[in-house]
């Protein structure tokens, strides 16, 4: 996985915004980036019938089809959630009239698809799949990176690193030698960039008796990041 890093920073040396005397305040920014490697989606699922019992079983059968390809297709079970479930009356209008359709039930769950880069087809064979299933839509795709917390890292070492650079270079222009840290505070850590959507499009795919194919679907995931700004003051010697 290659990894890329943007550093910006800023500081002052004793002049301007003096933090204290003999001291010297720096703030560093960094940014880590990497390819998304898991993904997110929302599947929903609904029936309406006469009953709310016969409307309840279809919705079931369907979340079993949907469970049987997650299986397959190597999905654990702690990456499926039910995200809701719902039963209500269903109507239409016409010509200013309300009529009563029947009892609509609908489940909606949300799948998680890890090791993409290793193996970037198991999102595109799930899709092809599961929207192959009667009344199945598949939305809301987002693409994720699963240990971020290794970028978090990655970011906040290189804001200190290039701070202390800095800092050095700023004590050399005024004739003192860098001394220890004095106080170091993150001001920012967050996403840079936190979901990537496919296609931007909330219904990618919708089960109408028939799948599209792997194919026609492309997935250009690009980067995403986090980024760290820190403030530090180093002593003057």
């Amino acid at each position: 996985m290659v990894t890329t890093l943007i550093v910006l920073l800023s500081a002052s040396c004793n002049s301007g915004r003096q933090v204290a005397p003999n001291s010297i305040a720096v703030s560093g920014v960094g940014t880590a980036q990497s390819q998304p490697d898991m993904a997110r989606m929302e599947m929903s699922f609904s029936h309406t019938a006469q009953t709310t019992q016969e409307a309840k079983i279809v919705v079931e059968q369907t979340m079993q089809k949907i469970l049987k390809i997650l299986q397959e297709e190597k999905v654990e079970e702690k990456d499926i959630k039910t995200l809701s479930l719902d039963y209500r009356v269903e109507y239409d209008y016409r010509n200013g009239h309300r009529i009563r359709l029947g009892q609509r039930a609908e489940q909606t769950i949300v799948v998680r698809v890890n090791n993409l880069i290793n193996a970037p087809e198991r999102l595109t064979s799930i899709l092809d799949k599961v929207v192959a299933l009667d009344k199945v839509e598949a939305h809301d795709i987002v693409f994720d990176i699963e240990k971020k917390a290794d970028l978090f890292k990655l970011s906040r070492e290189m804001a200190y690193q290039k701070a202390l650079e800095k800092a050095q270079q700023y004590a050399g222009l005024c004739g003192r030698k860098l001394g220890q840290v004095l106080t170091i505070s993150e001001n920012i850590s967050n996403d840079v960039e936190q979901w990537h959507s496919l296609n931007k499009t909330r219904n990618v795919a919708q089960g109408v008796g028939s799948a599209f194919s792997s194919e026609d679907l492309s997935l250009p995931t690009g980067e995403q990041g986090v980024t760290s700004e820190i403030s530090v003051v180093f002593s003057l010697e």
